[in-house]
């Protein structure tokens, strides 16, 4: 078996264009690296070594060939091996692919590989090789290429080298995550001792696999080889430290080493250790003479720019922390403009005698640098190593668990649940709870996010024989310290029902809150993301913003809706870090003025000048003969007003929205919502205004003579029954209130599920039967 080290990532235009050299110049005057590069517009054929596929009807493989040479040699392996097609956007309704290549153009080439199958004809890997490449050298090689992943049926990219004498192939890079129609960039840095080609593999979904009749494609753009320097921040040591240089102002120094020669260090770099080969190198401090206790030694990178905030990415490494005297090692993050550091992964102690993984979320609004910061426990008794640092597109959780910072939330669920936690029954916060489980002992998902296995672990909402609609669970994170920086929550979710014909579809939902008490101890909840019912067949990427000043928890909310519901609701990788990011998807936005009224008015507060009548929450006792709640279908869980006036004298009652903030583009939004009339007074009517923002709303009904109609519904006398959908545009320039006001004297309305969206829309219903007047 040949030589073969390599370290890995993979970006997703984690910052802006990066200048020709991937270099900057920062407010202090020193170079400043980008974690990526970016695309300058689609040329023909191969440029600067990269492969772009050509363009129009002139594309072309470049020095890649599809199935490739040596691929007859696997010809015998389980999986017959197909070919990559090569195609460019304006052919992709026809035979698939993305709409588009990397530039955005429809002209331009990429490869790709249908992973759906047909009745008789089940979809296998696709292989595309390289010509044979020279020994790499010390420094490695970079392979840097585009991806796009999307649709069901496809479930894996993989990108390995394959030596010219041997069978064997070596993976360097992959990915089970979809992109969802985006295109990501990736790099792999590797080293290889022989002439070896390499070989991108598209694994579609298997023939027992039943989302392998849909739709999918795996495509690749740009694909080349580049010097090793290239990837900028990933070293294997083999070559020298790459971009990683001993700090000054500590006490000693990290070494390079291809072996230590005493029982507390490795004895290979992390690669070889995997083979029979002997190369290899990885850097170490050593405890012995004449190191003291609490010598420091710290290994710092280059300047990197600051983070995207929609795609912060993960560093990995492996470390390898052996004998009883090890100290602590620390990654720390440094802003090269104010100095401040901040410690976002530590590990004290003997860890074993093997490499393990660590990994860890990197997120910045500044300049900065990372730091590993080894220091010396009991001198003579333990070494510590590092190798095969890379980083990794997307934040991640961070491993092991015991390195995260105390309280941090971070959490795989591989070992524990990191002090996420069901409150006690005592608290009477929630019916029923999330559980721990593993994938095999659920039908859906087969596999968990974190290995992608059914071996692995994850948060399952509890689903009793017995439930009902509304049964809700929370999961509670660690006791976490707010701070002036916004914080952000990143997780992956999965909402999935099955769909029957008998059945209407109505899951549940999923939230997060941002959980604090007052002075008096009350639980003061703040909803940060919300998304119900059925989401998709796959496990999602979710994150929201954290703005807390005090001490704070993060709960997940799951809710069942339907009782005869038999779907899943989960989560796996929770992380939290610093940053101001998006929330994602737009869907789970959470605006003033969302509400399902399940727990509360959710800001929205009543002006009347008539205590006797005013907009109620609807409960067991009190409420609309034969109305349920449009979320969940309870009994509760909605608002309502009923006026029977025996004067025959309208009443108006006023509902008033919490302040809501402009879009940052002044784009519109739109008003969605639920809502019956109800009542033998065919007037009774209900209208939507807007106004300006007024922090002074009393509990005196407003003349709203100054403020501007936007949606009115008076019923006739044939009237719709059952819950009626509404929405309307609003105009966002400004602070603004929408005031609803609801008038009858012999009857009432219903309200339910109020969501603000981004964009404008058109004005509904728009249904014959109803009678709108603006």
């Amino acid at each position: 078996m040949k030589r073969t080290t390599w370290v890995v990532v993979f970006l997703t235009s984690l910052l802006g264009g990066a200048a020709a050299d991937n270099q900057t110049v920062s407010t202090t005057g020193k170079p400043q690296h980008r974690l990526n590069g970016s695309r300058n517009g689609k040329q023909l054929g191969e440029v600067n070594g990269l492969c772009d596929f050509g363009i129009a009807n002139d594309v072309t493989w470049c020095q890649w060939q599809s199935p490739g040479p040596n691929a007859i040699s696997r010809s015998n392996s389980q999986v017959a091996i197909t070919s990559w097609t090569l195609s460019t956007g304006s052919n992709a309704l026809w035979v698939g692919g993305p709409m588009n290549d990397t530039s955005g153009d429809e002209r331009g080439g990429y490869a790709f590989h249908e992973t759906s199958s047909a009745p008789g004809q089940q979809a296998q890997i696709a292989v595309m090789e390289s010509n044979v490449q020279a020994p790499t050298g010390a420094s490695g090689k970079c392979l840097k290429f585009w991806y796009s992943v999307d649709g069901l049926s496809a479930t894996e990219l993989r990108v390995k080298v394959k030596g010219i004498d041997s069978e064997d192939l070596i993976n360097i890079w992959e990915t089970r995550d979809q992109t969802r129609g985006d295109w990501k960039e990736a790099q792999a840095l590797y080293t290889f001792t022989d002439n070896h080609t390499l070989v991108v593999e598209a694994i579609p979904a298997s023939d027992v696999d039943p989302f392998n009749i849909f739709r999918g494609h795996i495509a690749i753009d740009d694909l080349g080889l580049r010097p090793g320097q290239e990837c900028i921040g990933l070293c294997s040591f083999e070559g020298g430290m790459c971009d990683w240089n001993n700090a000054q102002g500590d006490d000693f120094d990290w070494k390079l080493s291809r072996g230590a020669q005493k029982l507390t260090g490795p004895q290979r770099d992390r690669s070889s250790s995997k083979g029979s080969g002997l190369g290899g190198a990885f850097v170490y401090i050593d405890s012995s003479y004449p190191r003291r206790p609490e010598d420091f030694a710290r290994l710092e990178s280059i300047e990197f720019q600051e983070t995207d905030p929609n795609n912060p990415p993960c560093m990995r490494f492996y470390t390898y922390m052996s004998g009883k005297g090890v100290g602590i090692l620390r990654v720390v993050l440094q802003d090269v403009v104010t100095r401040q550091e901040r410690v976002l992964w530590a590990l004290a102690g003997n860890q074993g005698s093997h490499w393990i993984l660590a990994q860890l979320p990197l997120s910045s609004n500044s300049p900065f640098k990372v730091i590993y910061e080894g220091t010396i426990g009991i001198p003579r008794l333990g070494d510590i190593a590092v190798d095969d640092i890379t980083i990794v597109s997307g934040p991640c959780a961070t491993l092991p668990a015991e390195a995260s910072p105390p309280t941090s939330g971070d959490c795989t669920f591989e070992e524990d649940t990191c002090g996420w936690s069901n409150p006690s029954l005592r608290h009477r916060l929630d019916d029923v709870d999330f559980l721990r489980v593993r994938a095999t002992e659920y039908v859906f998902p087969a596999n968990d996010h974190t290995t992608g296995n059914q071996q692995g672990f994850y948060m399952a909402l509890e689903s009793p024989e017995k439930k009902l609609e509304g049964d809700r669970a929370w999961l509670i994170s660690p006791t976490m310290k707010g701070q002036r920086q916004v914080k952000c929550l990143s997780f992956w979710y999965l909402m999935f029902e099955p769909l029957t014909d008998t059945v209407e579809p109505n899951l549940g939902s999923l939230s997060a809150f941002l959980k604090r008490e007052d002075d008096a101890g009350s639980i003061i909840l703040t909803p940060i993301w919300a998304l119900q019912n059925f989401q998709g067949l796959t496990w999602y990427f979710g994150q929201a913003p954290i703005r807390a000043d005090g001490d704070f928890q993060v709960v997940f909310e799951g809710v069942w809706g339907s009782d005869k519901s038999r779907g899943t609701v989960a989560i796996d990788d929770v992380s939290i870090f610093e940053g101001n990011c998006p929330s994602i998807p737009d869907a789970a936005v959470v605006r003033a003025g969302d509400c399902t009224f399940t727990r509360g008015s959710c800001g929205w507060k009543n002006l009347t000048s008539d205590t006797d009548f005013y907009w109620s929450s609807a409960s067991p006792l009190r409420r609309p003969v034969n109305m349920n709640d449009h979320t969940y279908g309870s009994p509760v869980g909605y608002i309502y007003f009923d006026v029977f006036n025996l004067n025959s004298r309208s009443q108006k009652l006023q509902l008033v929205s919490p302040v809501m903030e402009p879009s940052l583009d002044r784009t519109p939004f739109c008003f969605t919502f639920w809502f019956a009339g109800f009542g033998a007074d065919t007037n009774t009517s209900l209208s939507l205004f807007q106004r300006p923002a007024k922090e002074d709303n009393n509990r005196l009904i407003n003349d709203l003579n100054d403020d501007i109609l936007i949606w009115r519904h008076q019923p006739m006398r044939e009237r719709a029954s059952g819950w009626q959908f509404g929405q309307v545009p609003l105009v966002s320039g400004t602070r603004f209130q929408i005031v609803i006001e609801g008038m009858s004297y012999n009857g009432g309305f219903t309200l339910d599920d109020f969501k603000v969206y981004n964009g404008g829309c058109a004005k509904r219903p728009r249904d014959p039967i109803f009678n709108n007047r603006i």
